[in-house]
């Protein structure tokens, strides 16, 4: 992939939308779609928490793409803020280490609290201009419940003071800064907004210092763990269990009620019941960041506090897993007995089994004989061969009598209708009585026939783009709708290219066409292509819509149903 000719260096605590914005500017492009194919090849998509292209932004850049990822990721977006409260895997936890989202549970991209804003602080802005030569947007800014800057202690806002014209816009880059509203208002010539209150500026600097840290992934039980002990030593009991009622009863009493509904949504829409629950979900623990962050602040006091609670916490924990391994070492059978009996099952359960398969379904087992006993693998491998002459595959019984099902059926699958479903595999296996659920290579082995009927009858993508297109110009001309993208998109979620494409291709008058009511197998005839048609030559990409055709999609002889 070609690099870039230039993307600008990071200001401090700058989001990765600010950044991308600045190059739009920098560039000198004049679409927000041509700045979105620079650096992502892709249209402009939203630019929330972590951008779903920016492996590609990544690989653009000069140098090491798995280190520029870790970098974007570390300094330009508010993932790091998540990293505590995100949860990992128990089987992960050894690989979390080797990048920065290995052994994640799930990664968000996006979150309510902060979803369709950009926030701003004006001294911050005024302050950036005037030592930097560059006002610009600030991470810590953008953290979800964040309402104040914990630089200054002032008010954030998210749209002009005088129109109320929002900062943000989905899938479109922000406003300079440095420049004027359309109703005149300009961030650099505007006074301080007013202070806040003391717990609402403590909480955005707690909120500010977890982001700066980058503090590690932390599996969810180990967070509870921390909340919980935590907790009791602050006198949040019930019984024998961390009174979670205590806990909210102390924060609300602490923030109040309005600055609360500011920070959390739930919170200002009364949803009270479980408002602090460590019940989990995917492995997380199914709170919003901005409540996470309430509950760490109120619990630790500060960023200092959270991170060495933490880290004690983790080691606790690291100590119980490690303890009961030590003892059972010794009692654990040899590599060699092991992957011996992991073959020989294999084996017994597969009477055509060649390095082939192993290879694919017991690679370490595989490598390690081969490596350390492949004698004993080559003497099982041969009995197998001498054995295998003797064993006679045999068809399914119901093999022939499906084929000839999906021969005649297979016709009504390609009527050209409202419905219309393409002729995959899944909906030709659609046309069967019962189910044939199997790999490619058993039902080739049971089904034969039916196997080679689907290869036979298998619809190419852009045929099935062409049985949708001659559905939209005949109802165009039943309908009496003008012939053109308009009426294609009022009537068929076909994507706009392959609508045009397939019209330029085959040359189509479509005034003249949409003139008298059409008949849409004749005029798919017509076009003289098979039902395997590859497409117009210079089309061959992914596109949306009902037909969309992924970028790894395979062969149609090696598709699942």
């Amino acid at each position: 992939m070609s690099e870039l000719l230039f993307f600008p260096m990071s200001m401090p605590d700058e989001t990765l939308h600010s950044r991308i914005t600045r190059y739009h500017y920098l560039s000198g492009n004049k679409t927000e779609p041509e700045t979105f194919r620079d650096l992502f090849d892709a249209a402009p998509f939203p630019l929330i928490i972590l951008p779903k292209q920016i492996e590609t932004l990544a690989a653009r850049l000069p140098g090491d793409a798995e280190s520029n990822l870790g970098e974007l990721i570390e300094i330009n977006t508010i993932l790091p803020a998540y990293k505590p409260f995100l949860g990992i895997s128990d089987t992960s936890v050894q690989s979390a280490s080797t990048g920065i989202l290995s052994g994640v549970v799930r990664v968000p991209r996006r979150e309510g609290a902060s979803q369709g804003k950009a926030k701003i602080c004006l001294s911050c802005v005024q302050q950036d201009f005037i030592e930097l030569g560059c006002a610009y947007w600030h991470r810590s800014h953008q953290l979800p419940g964040v309402t104040a800057c914990w630089r200054h202690g002032e008010g954030l806002i998210h749209c002009c003071s005088s129109c109320s014209h929002p900062f943000y816009r989905a899938n479109k880059l922000l406003p300079d800064l440095a420049g004027k509203c359309i109703c005149g208002w300009s961030p650099l010539s505007m006074p301080a907004v007013s202070l806040v209150s003391e717990h609402e500026r403590q909480y955005a600097i707690f909120a500010h210092e977890v982001l700066q840290r980058n503090l590690p992934f932390v599996n969810w039980s180990v967070l509870a763990a921390c909340y919980r002990r935590q907790g009791r030593k602050r006198g949040f009991v019930y019984g024998k269990l961390m009174g979670t009622a205590k806990l909210a009863d102390s924060i609300k009493s602490k923030y109040g009620d309005e600055v609360l509904s500011r920070i959390d949504k739930a919170y200002a829409s009364g949803k009270l019941h479980q408002w602090i629950r460590f019940t989990t979900t995917r492995g997380q623990i199914d709170m919003p960041l901005a409540r996470h962050l309430l509950i760490a602040h109120h619990l630790f006091g500060d960023a200092d506090g959270f991170e060495r609670n933490l880290a004690k916490e983790m080691m606790l924990a690291g100590a119980y897993r490690s303890a009961p391994q030590t003892k059972s070492r010794q009692f654990l059978p040899s590599k060699n007995h092991q992957f011996r009996k992991k073959i020989e099952m294999l084996i017994e359960t597969r009477s055509d089994i060649g390095m082939e398969y192993l290879w694919a379904n017991a690679y370490q087992a595989t490598r390690w004989l081969v490596e350390n006993d492949k004698s004993w693998l080559a003497a099982k491998l041969a009995a197998v061969e001498k054995t295998s002459g003797a064993v006679v595959s045999c068809s399914d019984p119901r093999d022939e009598r499906y084929a000839a099902l999906i021969q005649n059926c297979i016709d009504d699958l390609y009527r050209v209708t409202k419905s219309q479903k393409r002729a995959n595999i899944s909906n030709i296996l659609g046309l069967l009585p019962t189910a044939v659920r199997m790999t490619p290579a058993k039902r080739k082995e049971k089904f034969p026939l039916v196997s080679h009927q689907l290869e036979l009858h298998f619809e190419s993508v852009w045929h099935f783009r062409l049985r949708r297109a001659v559905w939209v110009v005949a109802e165009m001309a039943r309908l009496g709708l003008p012939p053109n993208n308009s009426s294609a998109r009022l009537l068929s979620t076909l994507p706009s290219l392959a609508w045009s494409a397939i019209v330029n291709f085959f040359e189509w008058e479509l005034e003249k066409m949409t003139m008298e009511i059409i008949d849409v197998e004749s005029l798919l005839k017509s076009t003289g292509v098979s039902r395997q048609w590859v497409g117009p030559p210079g089309y061959d990409m992914p596109m949306g819509g009902h037909a969309y055709l992924g970028v790894n999609a395979q062969a149609p002889s090696s598709l699942t149903p």
